[in-house]
């Protein structure tokens, strides 16, 4: 019999103490308020803390190997494995933005950074990442971006107004011209007043679009929402077709908003309008309704969170019709963005310009065969406001 002994006493305290190394990682990756992932050699997942579980509602051994990708947004799932691999092969740190889904099925954008890491004898063993949701500083972004661009519509649109304008003046004066040499008994007569008629209210379109684009301050009225929309009732039947029904629902007695009532009609009628649009010809219901919430209560509903201290007089549009995808909802107010070539979002894009330039927040809640509803929130007028009000017109 031959025996042979090997003192193993050192490489059990190694193991032991690289236990107790991950165990104290895990330990404190499971306190930290990020999501955080480790992964081996082969580019695998080898680990993610609570957060992450917490925020996706998935299992650890979901989400081991490649089982993360599932929470991945299809549409970022490329870019975001070709980014980690390509830095992966060269071992270099790496930060990329994609969506993932919450586990009550949002996606939402997340920071993801990684760093490869390395044993003390210098061998390569993986990458250790962290992920932050940055989805309200995008939204943040984008609102602002969409700020700029409808400024810079804003400006173009004025000039063409302008321009335009100037051009049908000049019809409309030859026009007359041409009409007073004809006289009343003249069989051309009745054409140019055709063209006088027309040229007349594309004058008066143009007008309206230069009002629009104006910031002037000193046309606002102290409104009532509930009164001005109850006011429109017939003039929004008209777009509805005869499958969808329309139910109001009015808040009496609500505190003024400051604002033009050319505006809060535009708001109503366009919301109208794509409402019946996403009806069509199958039976449905819209439902226009106003009321009066402050801010804290707002956050509680999940109606329109994060909002300034204060009073808002609520309008809410809803339908039954076809609903938007979440990809269509990120979209639907670029001024230039369509589904249909013959249908112009622009009239989303105006309403939410007016929106933010009342101080005011717009949240849309779709889901496809789900229908549509618009919440707009917009501040209550200050006792300021109305008192400067009430005196310049003697109230």
């Amino acid at each position: 019999m031959l025996n042979s002994v090997v003192d193993i006493t050192e490489r059990q305290r190694a193991e032991a103490a690289l236990h107790e190394t991950e165990e104290r990682f895990e330990n404190i990756a499971d306190t930290v308020p990020v999501m955080i992932w480790v992964s081996g050699p082969d580019k695998l997942c080898t680990f993610v803390n609570k957060v992450w579980l917490e925020f996706t509602g998935r299992t650890m051994e979901q989400e081991l190997g490649n089982g993360w990708t599932a929470d991945v947004y299809p549409d970022d799932l490329d870019r975001c494995l070709n980014t980690y691999s390509t830095a992966f092969d060269v071992r270099r740190t790496f930060k990329m933005e994609y969506r993932v889904r919450r586990g009550d099925g949002e996606y939402r954008w997340v920071l993801d950074s990684g760093v490869p890491r390395f044993s003390t004898d210098g061998v390569f063993a993986g990458y250790i990442g962290s992920c932050i949701d940055i989805t309200e500083i995008k939204r943040t972004q984008d609102a602002a971006l969409a700020r700029q661009q409808l400024e810079s519509l804003e400006v173009l649109t004025g000039y063409i107004a302008h321009d335009f304008g100037n051009i049908l003046s000049s019809i409309i004066a030859n026009a007359e011209l041409l009409q007073e040499d004809l006289g009343p008994g003249s069989p051309a007569a009745k054409e140019v007043q055709s063209i006088i008629d027309v040229a007349v209210r594309g004058s008066e379109i143009v007008h309206e679009l230069m009002i629009n684009t104006r910031n002037d301050r000193s046309k606002l009225e102290l409104l009532d929402v509930s009164v001005l929309v109850q006011e429109m009732i017939e003039q929004l039947k008209i777009p509805i077709s005869k499958y969808a029904t329309l139910e109001t629902h009015f808040g009496k007695g609500l505190p003024p908003v400051l604002a033009r009532a050319t505006h809060i009609r535009k708001i109503v009628m366009n919301l109208i309008i794509n409402a019946a649009k996403a009806i069509g010809e199958e039976p449905g219901r819209i439902e226009i309704s106003t009321s009066y919430l402050i801010s804290q209560q707002a956050s509680a509903f999940d109606i329109l969170p994060n909002l300034p201290e204060a009073g808002y007089v609520l309008l809410e549009v809803s339908d039954t019709g076809i609903g938007m995808t979440p990809e269509i909802q990120t979209r639907i107010f670029d001024p230039f963005f369509t589904t249909k070539p013959e249908n112009r979002r622009a009239g989303l894009a105006v309403i939410q310009a007016i929106v933010h330039r009342y101080g005011g927040v717009i949240k849309v809640k779709s889901a496809p065969g789900q229908g549509t509803r618009f919440a707009i929130m917009l501040p209550c007028a200050s006792e300021g406001a109305r008192q400067s009000r009430s005196a310049q017109t003697g109230d």
